[in-house]
């Protein structure tokens, strides 16, 4: 996965690295990436929070929380992205496992 991708689109939502949760989406798109190399469905928790927790040194809910934060600033920032991103139009911020997903997907083909 193209790291320079992810950040341009993060940044594009003024998402810098001042955010915790900007380094977590990182290695998460490269996990989920994986994923969807392998076509098989991943759990959150289990196959994102607690491996990025344990890398990052601390708690899996840390990390849930610090992509959160992105994920609703994303939203805040520009939700015309946040669709192209998402492939549809939405009417409420999307769950953290939900963008991960279009994030990469959108990432993977950029």
């Amino acid at each position: 996965m193209n790291r320079n991708i992810m950040i341009q689109t993060l940044r594009r939502f003024k998402v810098t690295s001042g955010y915790k949760g900007y380094y977590y989406l990182l290695d998460d798109a490269d996990i989920i990436s994986g994923f969807h190399t392998k076509e098989k469905p991943f759990a959150t928790q289990n196959d994102i929070y607690i491996p990025i927790g344990e890398k990052h040194e601390t708690s899996f809910y840390n990390v849930e929380r610090g992509i959160r934060v992105v994920v609703d600033k994303c939203w805040k920032e520009d939700k015309e992205l946040m669709m192209e991103i998402l492939g549809y139009h939405a009417i409420k911020c999307p769950s953290n496992s939900e963008f991960l997903d279009a994030f990469t997907f959108f990432c993977e083909n950029r």
